[in-house]
């Protein structure tokens, strides 16, 4: 995905007060940033959107510098005007897949949240391989961001089947817990799920596996409230430096 390619370049919703209404995507980003080392200084947030997740790693680690990329220039200008006031906070055009502006081992740990299941299925062995390269020895990579159960060619009746009743599911959820923008939000995203147009669904295994076949020394998944929602934090480890 090019930046400035994404459909999120458009969206018109105040994005930061309607995820805020939903306590499942709370929780999701909670239990992100309780995964970040308390000794980091360095931080890339990937997709970094609006600035949300950033907003929450700042509070957690005040003295960090972070760095936000994202695809989309219109949320580059927004995170950018949120945090002017940050001499240690910036944003820029980029993608997981192509972080060549990122020099080499030049942070602790690589953040995101709901952004990295917009990338191409063939692109996710570069995105993992990009991780690993821009983490330090030691570094975390952590990936907060929504799953299905069944993988399977786009248009399969079984995959099809599964995307459509896990995210109609969730728009149920949505409307019942969370309010009902997150609930068209959801409902309006539908037809690009479905269509793997820019929202491309994986299991959390499928991630991990590419992690793991890039070099990260080790990956788990946590699995967030409420369950079904198939909501998943990734929590993969680059191997320290020989001998350290």
């Amino acid at each position: 995905m090019e930046s400035g390619t994404t459909h999120w370049n458009n969206v018109k919703i105040d994005y930061d007060k309607v995820l805020n209404t939903d306590a499942s995507n709370v929780a999701l980003l909670s239990a992100a940033v309780d995964q970040l080392p308390p000794d980091a200084a360095d931080i890339l947030d990937i997709g970094s959107g609006t600035g949300r997740l950033t907003s929450l790693c700042r509070a957690a680690l005040p003295g960090a510098r972070i760095l936000g990329v994202d695809p989309a220039p219109t949320m580059v200008k927004e995170a950018t005007d949120k945090f002017a006031a940050d001499p240690l906070t910036s944003f820029q055009a980029g993608v997981a897949e192509d972080l060549s502006a990122v020099p080499d081992e030049s942070f602790d740990v690589a953040i995101s949240s709901f952004a990295l299941h917009h990338l191409e299925l063939d692109t996710y062995p570069k995105a993992a391989a990009e991780l690993l390269r821009v983490l330090r020895p030691g570094g975390v990579f952590v990936n907060a961001d929504q799953f299905c159960r069944v993988m399977g060619p786009a248009g399969s009746r079984e995959r099809a089947t599964d995307v459509l009743e896990l995210l109609t599911d969730k728009a149920k959820y949505y409307l019942r817990e969370a309010s009902f923008e997150r609930m068209l939000l959801q409902l309006d995203l539908l037809p690009r799920f479905l269509r793997e147009d820019g929202e491309i669904l994986t299991t959390p295994e499928f991630w991990r596996d590419r992690l793991l076949d890039a070099g990260f020394e080790r990956a788990e998944i946590i699995a967030t409230a409420p369950e079904e929602l198939y909501n998943r934090v990734i929590v993969a480890r680059k191997a320290p430096r020989a001998g350290s």
